[in-house]
Parts: structure tokens; C-alpha cells; sequence
């Protein structure tokens, strides 16, 4: 175009023909669409340094004087779109345009841009601010619902126009003094600038234009994988200043005031949460199937139609319509259903200029109830899947998964939640996927720490929230279950728990060795140095729920010899181990009493029941326990009848000794950062191919290493990765089909084409990774493919077939046929080659 020409790519607000005002309203220009076009398509392809585009736009004020103009006042599909698109790619967090963390610092964007990009974003954040615009965002949104089916395009545009929201409520807000007009317009000594102000103004008024039902709406559609990532991604942020615990007590309230409103009247039949002093009447059911059957009822966006000016004080959001013989039509419609339905959500909230924290907290409490009861399970549902068939992984979508299931889960059981809306929550794919992302992120930080100019921050949040989405689910499943066994009798109890899905669920826990493997996994790696000790305390709650739910379940489990918990303990009973729970003990008077019972349940195990008291006379731990005598802290009987125990026994243990207790004589916990220092060997991809080939001097030269490892004490670490091997071997014959609980990160790697990780749980696996022997055997043997350069774990490539697993296990040794899950008649027949290995017996000298 002419302008693009004239100003080498750089437009000029007289060489913008997008459109002007006239008498108070917006006309188009004849190249209004092939402009945006354009634009468009430039913008995404400039300078990522200089953003030379985008600068001139901003400097032109274009959001201002015709995008949101043409959004308020077109009504072309086509000129729509890409406005939308064009205020997507402007609103575009300050953070994706500068990967400051991955860029090097001599091509990082100047300091003054920065400046320029916030700004923009909190300009069009306060243009968003006003009714107008935002009810012509959701009016669209509308608008495609009407049209059944969906087409590809419209499904895409609904996309667009929520990454559009989404954009605005990311964006910065600006702290501005108070103006003359606003001071007129709001009371005395009301200070708009306040912190979040903004945020809770845009919530308030998406919420009254019916934003949150449709979004409620978009989850009952068979598309709804185009969007359930922007849609978390939504929630996210309307909940970003609500922590869920502020939003249990208010649910808790809620609850206390509807009781007593159901003592005063005998007639009242609603369900546990009533809705009768809320800004929504009815029963929560009913949204969803007037989502789901009645899409007709959004309202249709008609822009010839001004939109009615809103009093200051507050009026409920509506437009006007033209057609009200058609109102009337639909009128009679919507009272059919809703008589057929019962009462159906209306939402009375009125457009207030500064709504309060409180106001907002009470919208979000009321979503909470119906996001539960018609969206959580369709959208954690369709997230576990796309998660799954993604080729590549993204960070940040991992991470609003696992928040979404933090978040929400502990709300299911305070409102008692039926089961059948957890249907795609409670499943055992589900915790094998939050097993294996665990395992992943393990791995991941381990990397990154390494690298010692890198921020460690997002990694250490998402190691965080991989655990906590673990701990709400399992608290969330021992609450159901724990209910379940109190609505059923006696005599029939052992029946329906065998029928009950849930109790099924609970009883596949026995079975995931890699859930309980994980959290003394990342005991032993924790690192104070860059790790907190609260994120160490959610590690061992979350360890202490699942033992809680273990034991629960091998009581009422038909097949008790399949896990011994004691066993499992065993582990525990380490040097190190003690000394993590020594370190959470620091925190006692803040921990609170859930963490202290963690903590002190499994050191009564280890002390008490496995008779390892020795290990509790560890220094830090006994430190710990003088403080706790010493401020004469409150426990229960148990607890302190085991420091009375511990100390009697180290002191009975020191006046035995003649030389006394000696803390340096006490081994110490060897430091995290020197386990890291492992050198990993360079090699091609050769060794990724399906059918590996050994010449003679490379299988000699195996047996020479294996020798020679047997004889260093490596046999069980040998044994270990054999057995690695024949799990993965499984589970390419498909031994574990709809068992992958069994091994879930043997199986999620092989259902995500990805190598499989040999996971090093315990420290005697771990120190053989410390051995360059060892290594070298791994390399030679083809297991640490190129991939290893990045990841601290031996990976077994995607591309080897059963048959070159089990060839790779005979290496190894012989195979104990215990370890063999599989019948070896499903494989070809293995041959392997033993090379003439010349290795003196003893008779020869």
C-alpha cells in the first residue's frame, strides 16, 4: 500500500485511511480492511529489537481514535476480526515481546521501550474500563453462539476475542492521582488509584454483561478445545488477587448463612449452597443445561443499536432491541424451559464505578459453585488431553493446569459436590499424568540450577505447584472417600465400596510405586540453598496424605499382599531423609498442626515402629526438640512421649561413649550441589536407532565394564537398570493397557513419544550415576542418548522395539524371571551376541 511505501513500513497518522468520526459516530474508510490487513501482517513479522510498528501505532493513539471506535460502532464480520487480531497483537504482555531470560543481554530491548510498551498496556486497560467496549467483546461472543454448528472460523474468532480479555485483565494498571472529574464523580476521600481498582472494575462489569456464563456456555461445546487454554488461562486471572483460602472462609459463611436461613423457613428445598441472597437466583444444575440445549439464549449483538447510557449509581446492563415482537418469541421460549428446568440463573449485578474487594470475592464465590458444578470437569478434562497429545510441551500451559487443580479441587468437597461432576477428575490417568509432570519438573530443576546466571524462580513455582495439584487431589479423594464410607451401612459397605468408583480410585494407589517413589525423590534433592523451606513442608504434607490414604486403603483392600507399607517405610530410614524432616521442624510454631503431625508421623515410624532411633539422634533433629521443650510448645501426648524418648536414648548412648558425642563424628548431609557435577558423554544419535549394532571390540569391551562393575558392588545398580529396561519393554508389548498406573512413566512416555527416564529414586541408584564406570556402561550400551546433554537422568530412546530392550536387559545379566511381567513368546527371537572375552579364572593364577 501507499503508505506502507511512502514511510518504509512506518505509518503515518494522515496515511492511515482506517476511518473518522462523524457527528458522534465511526465510519469506515474504503481500505479500512485491506489496511488492517496489512498491519497485521507486518506487525508479527518486525524488528524484535526496535518494534518499529508497533511504536508508530502506539505513538498515533490508534486503540484510542479507531480501533476500539470500530469495535463500539462496525458491524463487518471481516473488519471485526481484524481489529480483534490487531488489538490482540498490541496488547501482547510486555513479557512475550521481551524474552529477557533467554535473550543475551547485548540484544535485550532498551529500557525506554519497555516504558512505552507498559504504558500503552495500561492506556488500553482503562479504555477496556468502559461498558461500551466490553459489552461489544461479549455481544459477539454472543453472537457466535447463535450460529449452530460452529464453523472453524467462528471458533477461531470466539478464541480471538477471549485472548483479547485475557490481554486486558493481564495488563498493568497505572497509579494516577485523582482527578477533578473523578473526584466529582466518586465520594470524598475515595481514592481511585488504588491498588487493583481497575481489575475489580473490569471483573464487575464482565460479570454483569454475563461474560462468566458464557464462559460456562463455551465448556458444553464439542470445539471447546480451540479455547479451554485461554479460558483457564481467564479464570487464572479473575482469581489472581483471591487466595483460595480467603475464598473457603467466605464459602463457609455463605454456608452458615443459608442454613440459618433454612431453620427459619421449613419450606425451603434448595441444595447445600442456596443462591437466595446472592446476585443469582436458582439452582446451580440448571446453567448448565440451559448452556448446553439452549445456546439461542445469549443475546445477539446488533451494533445499529446504541448501547443505553448507564446512571453512575448503578442500572442493570442490557441494549436496547429493536425487535420486541422477537423478544417477546424468545421471551415465551426461555419461560418454557425455564418451567421445565426450574429456575434458571439470572446474574442481577449492576454496573458499579468502583466496586470493593468484598463486592468482587462475593461474584467470585457465586462462579465458583457453578464453574464446579458445569465447567471444572469438562475443562480439566480436555486440558489432561491436550497435555497429553501436545508434541511439545509448553511451560506455561502446564502450569495452569496444575494451578487450576490446586486451586479448585479443595472447593469440591466443602460444597459436597456430587461425584458425577468429577467424572474426568477423578480418574487414575489423571494422577499418573501429575506423577509423571512431577518427575519431569524434578528433572528440570535439577538442570537448571546448574546454570548459575539463571533465574530460578519460575521453575521453583512450577516444582511447587506440581506438588500442591498432587496434594489437593489426594485430599480431595481421601474427603470423598471418608464421605462415602459414612453415607453407607454396615452390612453392605464392602459391597459398594467394590462397586464405587472412588473407592476403586483409592485402592490404585497401592499399585503407582512411581507417586510414592517421587516424594522421597524430591527429599533427597531438596537444596536449601535455593529452595524454601515451605516448599520442603508442602513435600512432606503432601508425602503425609498419601500415607493417610495407603494405609486406609491396604485395610479395606481384597488384595493386602500387594503392598506393605512397611516396607515403603523403610526407605525412609536414611541419613538424609531425617535430616529434610529436621529442617521442616525448624518452622514448628509456624508450620501449624497438619505439617507438625507430618513431620512427626513419620519420625515416630522411623524412631518407634522400624526401631531406627538412632537416626533421630541427628543434630539438627534434637536441636529442634530442645527448642520445642525449651518454649514449652503444645503437641499432643504421642508426639512428646517420642522426644522424651529420643533424648533419653541419646544420652544413654552418650555417657556409653567415653569420648562423648562429638557433632563432627555425626555424618553430615554431603552437599546437593556436588551429587550435580556429573559429566555426561558426547555422542551422535547412532545409538537412538531401533536395532542398535555392537561390533565385537564394543561387546567385549561391555562385558569388560560389567565385570568390572559386579566387582566394584554395583550389582544392585545393575540390577536396577535392567529392570528399567524390562518395564519399558512391558510397555511397548502393551502389558499395562488400561493398567498404566502400574508404571505411569514407562507408560505416559511411551503414549507421549518421548525417551523414557531411568529415575534414580534412591541414593544408592543415584551414587551410581556419581561413577564414571558406570556412566560409560550407560553410554556404551547406547541408553544416554544425545537428549541426556540436557537432562540428568539415563533416558531409553523412544525408537528401540521390545526386542532391543530385552536384548539391552541381557547385557546386563540374567534376567530373574520375577522381573518379567510379559510373555516372552510375544517377542522374536533374541540372540545375543557374546564376544570371546579372555578374563583369567582364579585355577590360572
Amino acid at each position: 500500500m501507499d503508505w506502507m511505501t511512502l514511510t518504509v513500513g512506518i505509518p503515518c497518522l494522515s496515511h492511515v485511511p482506517l476511518g473518522m468520526f462523524y457527528r458522534d459516530k465511526y465510519y469506515i474508510s474504503d481500505e479500512c480492511l485491506a489496511c488492517l490487513s496489512e498491519i497485521n501482517a507486518k506487525i508479527n513479522c518486525e524488528d524484535p529489537n526496535t518494534r518499529p510498528l508497533r511504536r508508530a501505532l502506539i505513538f498515533m493513539d490508534i486503540l484510542n481514535k479507531d480501533l476500539i471506535p470500530i469495535l463500539i460502532h462496525v458491524n463487518q464480520p471481516s473488519i471485526i476480526r481484524s481489529t480483534v487480531e490487531l488489538l490482540i497483537w498490541l496488547t501482547i504482555p510486555v513479557d512475550c515481546l521481551i524474552p529477557a531470560r533467554e535473550m543475551p543481554a547485548d540484544i535485550s530491548m532498551p529500557k525506554f521501550m519497555v516504558h512505552e510498551f507498559t504504558q500503552f498496556l495500561c492506556s488500553a486497560k482503562a479504555a477496556f474500563l468502559d461498558p461500551n467496549v466490553t459489552q461489544a467483546v461479549v455481544d459477539r461472543l454472543s453472537f457466535c453462539l447463535t450460529h449452530q454448528p460452529l464453523t472453524t472460523r467462528n471458533c477461531e474468532f470466539i478464541n480471538y476475542l477471549l485472548l483479547l480479555i485475557r490481554n486486558v485483565l493481564y495488563a498493568p494498571e497505572r497509579h494516577i492521582n485523582i482527578t477533578e472529574t473523578e473526584e466529582r464523580m466518586h465520594p470524598v476521600g475515595h481514592d481511585t488509584a488504588s491498588d487493583g481498582s481497575q481489575q475489580r472494575r473490569l471483573i464487575w462489569v464482565l460479570f454483569a454483561q454475563g461474560f462468566d456464563q458464557i464462559l460456562i456456555s463455551l465448556l458444553t461445546y464439542s470445539q471447546k478445545g480451540e479455547w479451554v487454554m485461554t479460558i483457564v488461562q481467564l479464570i487464572a486471572l479473575l482469581y489472581q488477587r483471591h487466595p483460595a483460602d480467603k475464598m473457603q472462609k467466605l464459602l463457609d459463611r455463605k454456608a452458615n448463612t443459608n442454613c440459618s436461613s433454612k431453620d427459619d423457613d421449613a419450606s425451603n428445598t434448595c441444595q447445600y449452597f442456596d443462591s437466595t441472597n446472592s446476585t443469582i437466583t436458582g439452582s446451580s444444575e440448571d446453567i448448565g443445561l440451559r448452556f448446553a440445549n439452549c445456546p439461542e439464549t445469549s443475546r445477539k449483538y446488533d451494533p445499529s443499536v446504541p448501547m443505553q447510557d448507564n446512571d453512575r449509581n448503578g442500572v442493570n446492563v442490557q441494549r436496547i432491541s429493536k425487535g420486541k415482537e422477537e423478544k417477546k418469541s424468545k421471551g415465551t421460549s426461555h419461560k418454557q424451559k425455564q418451567n421445565k428446568h426450574g429456575k434458571s440463573h439470572h446474574f442481577k449485578t449492576k454496573i458499579k464505578c468502583d466496586p470493593s474487594e468484598e463486592d468482587v470475592s462475593q461474584l467470585l464465590v457465586e462462579f465458583i459453585q457453578i464453574f464446579l458444578q458445569n465447567g471444572f470437569n469438562a475443562l480439566v478434562g480436555e486440558l489432561h488431553q491436550k497435555l497429553i497429545q501436545q508434541d511439545v510441551l509448553v511451560h506455561s500451559e502446564k502450569s495452569f493446569f496444575l494451578w487450576l487443580i490446586t486451586y479448585f479441587m479443595r472447593f469440591a468437597p466443602q460444597l459436597k459436590l456430587d461425584e458425577k461432576y468429577l467424572k474426568n477428575v477423578f480418574v487414575i490417568d489423571l494422577l499418573c499424568h501429575l506423577t509423571w509432570d512431577a518427575i519431569h519438573q524434578t528433572e528440570e530443576f535439577e538442570v537448571k540450577s546448574l546454570q548459575p546466571s539463571l533465574d530460578l524462580n519460575p521453575f521453583l513455582r512450577r516444582l511447587h505447584l506440581g506438588i500442591t495439584a498432587i496434594s489437593e487431589f489426594l485430599q480431595a479423594l481421601d474427603a470423598y472417600c471418608t464421605l462415602a464410607e459414612s453415607k453407607q451401612t454396615i452390612g453392605n459397605s464392602r459391597e459398594n465400596k467394590k462397586q464405587s468408583n472412588i473407592f476403586q480410585l483409592r485402592e490404585y494407589l497401592l499399585a503407582i510405586n512411581d507417586l510414592r517413589q517421587l516424594f522421597l525423590l524430591r527429599l533427597r534433592l531438596f537444596n536449601p540453598i535455593n529452595q524454601s523451606r515451605r516448599y520442603l513442608c508442602e513435600i512432606i504434607k503432601a508425602n503425609h496424605i498419601l500415607l493417610l490414604s495407603l494405609e486406609r486403603a491396604t485395610k479395606l483392600s481384597a488384595s493386602q499382599k500387594s503392598f506393605d507399607i512397611s516396607e515403603h517405610l523403610k526407605q525412609f530410614c536414611c541419613r538424609t531423609i531425617m535430616a529434610r524432616y529436621g529442617t521442616a521442624l525448624r518452622d514448628f510454631k509456624t508450620n501449624g498442626p497438619f505439617v507438625n503431625d507430618s513431620i512427626f508421623t513419620v519420625l515416630h515410624h522411623v524412631g518407634i515402629d522400624l526401631g531406627q532411633v538412632d537416626l533421630l539422634c541427628d543434630p539438627v533433629i534434637l536441636h529442634n526438640f530442645s527448642q520445642i521443650w525449651a518454649c514449652e510448645f503444645k503437641l499432643c501426648e504421642d508426639w512428646e512421649d517420642l522426644i522424651e524418648y529420643v533424648v533419653q536414648k541419646f544420652m544413654q548412648d552418650y555417657r556409653t561413649k567415653t569420648d562423648g558425642f562429638d557433632e563432627g563424628s555425626v555424618p553430615r548431609i554431603p552437599d546437593q550441589m556436588q551429587d550435580k557435577q556429573i559429566s555426561l558423554y558426547n555422542h551422535t544419535e547412532s545409538t537412538a536407532c531401533e536395532n542398535p549394532s555392537f561390533t565385537e571390540a564394543e561387546l567385549a569391551e561391555i562385558q569388560i565394564l560389567k565385570t568390572q562393575l559386579v566387582a566394584s558392588g554395583f550389582q544392585q545398580q545393575l540390577c536396577w537398570i535392567q529392570k528399567s529396561l524390562l518395564v519399558a519393554c512391558s510397555a511397548r508389548l502393551g502389558t499395562y493397557v488400561n493398567e498404566e498406573f502400574r508404571n505411569p512413566v514407562a507408560c505416559l512416555s511411551l503414549k507421549m513419544r518421548l525417551p523414557c527416564p531411568i529415575i534414580p529414586w534412591t541414593e544408592v541408584q543415584a551414587s551410581a550415576l556419581n561413577s564414571n564406570l558406570f556412566r560409560l556402561l550407560l553410554h556404551r550400551i547406547g541408553l544416554q542418548t544425545s537428549v541426556a546433554q540436557t537432562v540428568p537422568f539415563p533416558r531409553i530412546p523412544f525408537a528401540w522395539s521390545a526386542e532391543t530392550l530385552y536384548r539391552a536387559a541381557l547385557f546386563l545379566g540374567p534376567v530373574d524371571s520375577q522381573n518379567i511381567d510379559f510373555d516372552l513368546q510375544c517377542l522374536t527371537k533374541v540372540e545375543l551376541q557374546v564376544p570371546p572375552c579372555h578374563i583369567n579364572s582364579p585355577a590360572d593364577g
